[in-house]
């Protein structure tokens, strides 16, 4: 009776790994300059009456001239964006990395840029 209970267990603890491995390699598809292309609205958690609107272009993954509004909370502009498995990174012009945008959930994005402040990047509905 303890050897099938034990096998049991096992064949549950094997299926949570492969679902949790697959459901894993899932949510983290590099999505594409492409796909990431568009209008977006930044603005500071909570505070959606500071919404800065910014379109990312794929080609050359820059920004439309609307970026400037980004230096009141990255300190400088950003020239450039690049995927990443798990969001994306906007960077300066160096090309080091200013922040990393988090993907929360489909067009919906965040980063910590200060201890007090929450930097949300939402698709705008345009």
């Amino acid at each position: 009776m303890a050897y099938r209970l034990f096998k049991v267990v096992g064949c549950i603890a094997a299926l949570l790994t492969f679902t949790t491995e697959s459901t894993m390699a899932n949510s983290l598809l590099l999505m594409s300059p492409a796909q990431l292309a568009g209008n977006w609205e930044f603005y500071p958690q909570g505070d959606v009456k500071q919404t800065c609107t910014v379109q990312l272009i794929a080609e050359h993954k820059t920004f439309d001239p609307q970026v400037k509004c980004l230096k009141t909370w990255l300190g400088e502009v950003p020239k450039s964006w690049s995927p990443t498995p798990d969001g994306l990174f906007l960077m300066g012009e160096d090309g080091t990395a200013l922040v990393h945008m988090n993907r929360i959930e489909p067009g919906h994005y965040e980063a910590q840029i200060n201890p007090e402040t929450v930097l949300v990047m939402v698709r705008a509905n345009k």
